[in-house]
């Protein structure tokens, strides 16, 4: 098999086709149905030279999920992406390796299917001597889900976008070229814990923005009649009762389990709404009571096709600023704001920072794990008069940790530390 590689960092990039944004603020076009959604016809689809800089972006794609019901594009597709093509089935070119491959991904044939469709791949990144799945891969020789899908979680994304964006690039241009569509895409804006205490953000407070006065809202929707549906997960229940009040609530005391909101119908709208303490869900116990990390805050935006079947542009892999809740200025003024207020080289330094600890690699958080598994066989050994060093040489394995963020030291955080070789 042989891959042409479109784009890397030797040579410069290929001119491929790319959609035209589908909306740029302030001159987009009218939504055809009231919750915002937008199309792309044959006349405003003209393809374009894309031009393409991660850096500029303060949000990311946090999922994506694509499909397509042409066989030979699905298997063409996969030519670029691995070097495993099916079960059973590898590329005879040795010396040829995949997208996926290439940013230390693998590819592991299941006997099982996905999501309607008959044959299905994990696909796995080697973390902490483990497998970690951050996307899969499924097709369907015919029937109704005749074609094939191509999934990346939030942590599979991050990967290409933030460790390897040459890669990004280059998948975004061989989706493109075989005209696979988005069915899914999520895109992710983090507010840190001190940036959102600074400005007085809080999930409770967000939330009642969005029933009380519209927040997510779009500013196209002029039927007074349609209602946003609401629901919240986590312990609201002194926020419920009236207990606390949105504006007393404090995320570095109050809720430690986290707060979760959720705006629209995920089942019948195009666009879905989350707002949720990722601080919280990331570190859970492992939060220091006064830690500022508490207070981080993610909204999300799930874009589908689910109502309306509308195309979603592969350009948002690209430029994910642009559709980001695009429509509805009230909860875009919060990405503004954020764009205004702080550096960009340091909210990308950030994101960097905080996506190692998403990977799991914080050591601090191996030892509080370590000590709640082990903890008690660990004392068990010492009382049976095992020394430090037998226990040891007992339980540790030939090789140490190959990655991690060493974040045993008091004196400055991951992130502080990422921000001080930025600057």
């Amino acid at each position: 098999m042989n891959r042409t590689t479109i784009y890397n960092t030797d040579r410069p990039l290929k001119t491929v086709p790319a959609y035209a944004l589908a909306t740029v603020l302030g001159t987009k076009p009218t939504p055809y149905c009231n919750t915002g959604g937008y199309e792309i016809s044959k006349e405003n689809s003209k393809l374009e030279k894309s031009a393409f800089n991660n850096q500029d972006s303060i949000t990311a794609i946090d999922w994506l999920r694509l499909t397509t019901n042409d066989l030979k594009s699905y298997r063409e597709t996969m030519g670029e992406l691995t070097t495993s093509l099916e079960p059973g089935v590898v590329a005879q070119d040795d010396q040829c390796t995949g997208i996926l491959e290439e940013a230390g991904m693998q590819v592991h044939w299941t006997e099982k299917g996905l999501h309607g469709y008959e044959t299905s791949a994990s696909i796995k990144i080697w973390r902490d001597n483990d497998y970690l799945t951050v996307g899969h891969i499924a097709y369907s020789e015919g029937g109704r889900n005749k074609g094939g899908l191509f999934e990346l979680t939030g942590v599979g994304c991050k990967v290409l976008q933030l460790e390897y964006p040459a890669l990004w690039l280059e998948l975004y241009n061989v989706l493109m070229l075989a005209e696979w569509r988005i069915s899914r895409v999520d895109i992710a804006l983090d507010l840190s814990g001190d940036y959102a205490k600074e400005h007085g953000y809080t999930v409770p407070l967000l939330f009642k923005q969005a029933k009380n006065e519209g927040l997510f809202k779009s500013d196209a929707q002029r039927n007074p009649l349609m209602k946003q549906t609401f629901n919240t997960a986590g312990d609201w229940s002194d926020l419920a009762c009236g207990n606390m009040s949105s504006e007393a609530y404090d995320p570095l005391k109050d809720c430690p389990a986290g707060l979760t909101a959720y705006i629209g119908n995920r089942r019948g709208s195009d666009d879905f709404f989350r707002i949720y303490e990722k601080g919280k869900q990331l570190l859970g116990a492992m939060a220091e009571p006064e830690s500022i990390d508490r207070g981080w805050i993610r909204i999300e935006h799930e874009m589908s096709r689910k109502a309306t079947g509308r195309t979603i542009p592969l350009d948002v892999m690209l430029r994910p600023d642009e559709y980001f809740c695009a429509g509805r200025s009230r909860v875009r003024f919060i990405m503004e704001q954020l764009r205004a207020h702080r550096d960009l080289q340091a909210i990308q330094s950030w994101q960097r920072a905080q996506f190692k600890r998403e990977k799991g690699l914080l050591l601090s958080k191996k030892v509080h794990w370590a000590r709640h598994t082990y903890g008690r066989l660990l004392r068990t050994l010492q009382d049976k008069g095992f020394s430090d060093a037998e226990i040891i040489e007992k339980l540790s394995r030939t090789c140490g940790l190959k990655e991690f963020v060493f974040d045993l030291v008091e004196e400055a955080t991951p992130a502080e530390m990422m921000l001080k070789e930025a600057a």
